[in-house]
């Protein structure tokens, strides 16, 4: 007797979710009583031209492109759906003309957010999103890289008057994946605290773990203190490290200042940095003593032609102190300049003969060429110290040029 093969349960279980899905917000009165969402679409087209030198020892150009479409779907009441869709690549990886496989596309975003959650208040978004916390030092979420970062997990977001307190947990990797063996979450909480008379406060506290057999229980606590007062501005940041990373105890230091004067009757700002983050002083001591920036805005903080992206890694676990003199000038609500001179050096000189890791320029123009569409092109030298040598960074001097154009809806 010939048996007749039926189709497996789950494709046509997953057609009939697509199909009700698609009726939701395509088909008016899908559902009897429920209100239709309100949906907004947003989305970016973002190519930019980029060169380095050196790489191999010559210039290096290439473009890469960023685009998103997202939808961003409101119910009543308080209830909202986020989906982004993300695909970045460079011009020309595809094996042939005709590859259509779309690999480099993603969702970036994807999360239901709840508002007023009945007993504790607040707004619960869960899913994949974006997290940036207290100044997004340590958890953030950067645009200047292509691919962005985002984090699957949950966030409960708590005004409290003035204040506001976040809680967020993150999966980092999910042990019984294919692409990992173990399991690695992060949990913090951030609280922001206006002080009369005294600006306001920032604390936060992250622990990270992983299930390794030398893993992380790392744990990270501090704040941020920021005042203005007329056209001086002013903040401070200390945050410590503690626990185990990589199996081995930790003790790390972070600390940080910033004063800001408006000049130019608040069309410029000049602003003098400071950042020192601690280093191993001694590697044989079986304690690391080299601050992580962990997830952390990078570019944002440690100069724009990317030396120094993982830290404690790219300073060989000595840290990193980094001096800074910032000017900005805004003489029109369309046009933007920037100048940023770094001067780098190691905190702990190790094995090294200095410290001295490099002296870096930073140049960029933001022109907003219509409503929808920005261009910025950008210049980085960088003079490489001792340090920078010995480290097998950068020899000589460094150069770092770009052209972005960006549309947004």
């Amino acid at each position: 007797m010939i048996r007749s093969h039926r189709a497996p349960a789950w494709p046509r279980l997953g057609r009939r979710l697509i199909r009700l899905f698609l009726a939701l917000f395509l088909s008016p009165g899908a559902l009897a009583g429920q209100s239709q969402p309100t949906l907004t679409w947003q989305g970016e087209i973002r190519p930019r031209l980029y060169a380095r030198e050196p790489v191999d020892g010559q210039w290096d150009q290439w473009t890469s492109m960023r685009t998103r479409l997202a939808l961003d779907a409101r119910f009543d009441p308080g209830l909202g759906l986020f989906l982004q869709i993300q695909d970045v690549r460079f011009w020309g990886e595809e094996v042939t003309h005709r590859d259509r496989s779309a690999d480099a596309m993603d969702f970036h975003q994807a999360y239901l957010e709840v508002d007023s959650i009945p007993g504790i208040g607040g707004l619960v978004r869960g899913g994949r999103q974006e997290v940036g916390l207290a100044e997004n030092r340590l958890i953030s979420a950067p645009d200047w890289g292509q691919g962005g970062q985002s984090f699957d997990g949950v966030r409960w977001i708590r005004p409290l008057g003035e204040s506001r307190l976040d809680l967020v947990y993150l999966t980092l990797r999910e042990g019984s994946s294919v692409a990992h063996d173990h399991n690695a979450a992060l949990l913090a909480a951030w609280l922001a605290l206006p002080l009369e008379g005294l600006g306001s406060v920032d604390l936060l506290a992250i622990h990270d773990r992983s299930g390794e057999p030398d893993g992380n229980g790392q744990n990270t606590v501090g704040s941020i203190w920021k005042k203005s007062s007329g056209p001086f501005s002013f903040r401070a940041q200390g945050m410590y490290q503690f626990g185990t990373r990589e199996g081995v105890d930790v003790s790390a230091y972070m600390l940080a200042a910033q004063g800001t004067l408006a000049v130019l009757e608040g069309k410029g700002t000049l602003t003098l940095w400071y950042d020192h983050l601690s280093g191993d002083r001694d590697p044989d001591d079986n304690e690391l003593g080299a601050f992580s920036t962990l997830f952390g805005a990078r570019h944002r903080y440690y100069g724009r032609a990317d030396y120094f992206l993982n830290i404690p890694d790219a300073t060989g676990g000595l840290g990193l102190r980094d001096a800074a003199l910032k000017l900005a000038f805004t003489p029109s609500p369309l046009l933007s300049l920037n100048l940023d001179l770094h001067s780098f050096l190691t905190a702990e000189e190790g094995a090294l003969s200095s410290r001295h890791l490099a002296e870096e320029a930073d140049l960029w123009i933001r022109y907003r060429f219509r409503e929808a569409l920005a261009l910025e092109v950008g210049y980085s030298l960088t003079w490489a110290g001792t340090a920078m040598e010995e480290l097998d960074r950068l020899e000589g001097t460094g150069n770092v040029g770009y052209f972005m154009t960006s549309l947004q809806f």
